[in-house]
């Protein structure tokens, strides 16, 4: 999302990316999204992190629906925009690409990529955070993962 009127130079607007405010102020800003969606709108499913989100509903034609009044919403409530390029509407057999997850009706699956970003990255400081994510994923990836805590760890010595 942006700001629905975005000026350059003279006023910029935001925080970077990456920057912990930024997190924060969007959970705040975006609590009135999730309110509309959620009590307003009432999707089958709605999940949002950050300033991504999901909706999920039975009918193309609900999502449609709730997606002129989302947009709608934004800009007349909170002055922003969706960006039109990751503003799609799928059917869920096909799955969603949603925050490096694949989400399918019978499940999910780390994506591969993510799962190397994961080896790359463990140490003792993060095995915690990582661990519940692996666990949701797969079984064989968290019998790795277990197997890689052991040489983190060294619990040999």
């Amino acid at each position: 999302m942006k700001p629905a009127t975005r000026e350059r130079g003279t006023n910029p607007r935001g925080i970077p990316i990456g920057n912990l405010t930024s997190q924060i102020f969007a959970n705040i800003y975006l609590n009135e999204l999730d309110r509309f969606v959620k009590h307003i709108l009432k999707p089958q499913f709605y999940l949002r992190y950050g300033d991504d989100f999901i909706t999920i509903a039975p009918k193309r034609i609900i999502l449609e629906d709730m997606r002129a009044q989302i947009t709608r919403f934004l800009k007349n409530s909170l002055g922003l925009e969706i960006n039109r390029r990751n503003d799609i509407i799928l059917p869920m057999r096909r799955g969603i690409h949603f925050l490096g997850v694949e989400i399918y009706p019978t499940g999910c699956r780390l994506k591969t990529k993510n799962w190397y970003r994961v080896q790359s990255k463990l140490n003792q400081r993060n095995a915690a955070s990582y661990h519940g994510l692996i666990k949701q994923h797969s079984k064989k990836k968290l019998e790795q993962f277990d197997w890689l805590i052991t040489k983190i760890y060294d619990w040999t010595s």
